[in-house]
């Protein structure tokens, strides 16, 4: 009967064991795939704000062309701050950041989106600006028309 006792609580506890492995597992993977997000849009941001835009091209996950990046040289990305992926919907699909934008006026700070595309890039970028803020950088319009997709963000 001891033997019985003992073979069940070693069952129960490899059971417990391999179902903690599965869940360390499934979450390190999320975390390393957050990681890899982060430091892909976080490239691609440095790549734009040091006016380096065949890197900036090469960093991004989707269709863009550098012309459309060298027509937003009266703005300048000045500070990119923030950058977070999120798992949502079960994926590692998007994520958030802070950008700092200047042109002739005061320097603007937005909240952005990001959408992932294959190998982590990003894909869209798009910065969600009041209508003062558009004002007082009205290329706002042109950074989410080439890197968001849309100017309806």
């Amino acid at each position: 009967m001891k033997s019985i006792g003992r073979i069940s609580a070693f069952v129960m506890l490899f059971i417990l064991l391999a179902w903690v492995l599965l869940l360390v597992g499934c979450y390190g993977k999320v975390e390393v795939q957050k990681i890899k997000a982060e430091r892909n849009a976080a490239h691609f941001l440095k790549a734009v704000q040091q006016q380096n835009y065949d890197e900036a091209v090469s960093r991004f996950g989707g269709p863009l062309d550098r012309e459309s990046l060298q027509k937003l040289q009266l703005m300048r990305l000045v500070k990119y701050s923030g950058i977070k992926a999120v798992f949502d919907d079960g994926c590692v699909c998007s994520g958030r950041a802070r950008l700092t934008f200047q042109s002739d006026g005061p320097a603007v700070t937005l909240d952005a989106v990001f959408a992932l595309r294959e190998g982590y890039k990003a894909g869209q970028i798009c910065a969600g600006a009041t209508k003062e803020q558009r004002l007082l950088i009205p290329q706002l319009a042109e950074w989410n028309i080439a890197v968001c997709g849309s100017d309806s963000f």
